[in-house]
């Protein structure tokens, strides 16, 4: 009967123990818009500019793409040669009717590619960053006829899931970790650089998430040429 009474007791501890724990961890939702430019046509290819809204504001960002791999254009041809190897290499058809468009993964499922790394810092001396699990970028074929023309290339879709990872947090998000989302466009704004515009709606109503914690979480690894990076846009 003591075991018993002791084992019950035990387990009752555990319970209390684990319950106690969860209950100790803090969790926040940051909101956010952004709105940048960069390049594909750059290296490596950076997207940077200002968080305009929502709890993250002021600051800046930027999101980065490996290009290990990629071609440079080369300007005595006609085609960009770059353009091609993006657009052959992540871009895949889809012809349903109605919804005709080129859907761009980066990196592409099961590749086993380097993801996209990003972070925010805020006006207050915040950062938080890591990885971008997938981005992707959808061009539709507006008259469906499965040619891609610079007009349907220069007004795209673009999503990404990130994933923030404690050792890259600072300030209020020192201990955090977590996970979010964002969606908006991408839109060609000269067209002769490639330059494009990466936007985040809105500053009135901001639409990315962070769902963040500081409790259970796991340390990122990058490429180390990612550190470099992170210092120079700090």
């Amino acid at each position: 009967m003591n075991r018993k009474i002791l084992l019950g007791i035990s387990l009752l501890c555990v319970l209390v123990f684990a319950v106690a724990s969860a209950s100790a961890i803090t969790f926040r939702t940051e909101r956010f818009s952004l709105n940048g430019t960069g390049s594909f046509m750059a290296h490596p290819p950076i997207f940077q500019g200002q968080i305009t809204g929502g709890t993250m504001f002021p600051g800046t960002f930027w999101i980065a793409f490996d290009d290990t791999g990629w071609p440079t254009d080369d300007p005595g041809t006609p085609q960009n040669e770059r353009l091609d190897y993006v657009i052959a290499h992540y871009f895949h058809y889809d012809p349903s009717l109605g919804s005709e468009s080129w859907d761009g993964y980066f990196p592409p499922t099961a590749s086993g590619e380097p993801m996209p790394t990003w972070r925010f810092y805020t006006a207050a001396g915040d950062t938080v960053g890591g990885s971008c699990t997938q981005v992707t970028i959808t061009i539709k074929d507006l008259n469906a006829n499965g040619v891609m023309e610079a007009s349907e290339y220069a007004a795209k879709v673009i999503s990404g899931n990130l994933v923030a990872y404690i050792n890259y947090g600072g300030g209020c998000f020192r201990n955090f970790c977590g996970t979010g989302s964002f969606s908006g466009t991408l839109n060609v704004v000269n067209a002769l650089t490639l330059e494009e515009e990466l936007y985040v709606p809105s500053p009135a109503l901001p639409s990315g998430r962070l769902y963040m914690k500081d409790g259970g979480c796991t340390v990122g690894v990058e490429p180390s040429s990612w550190g470099t990076i992170k210092s120079i846009y700090r």
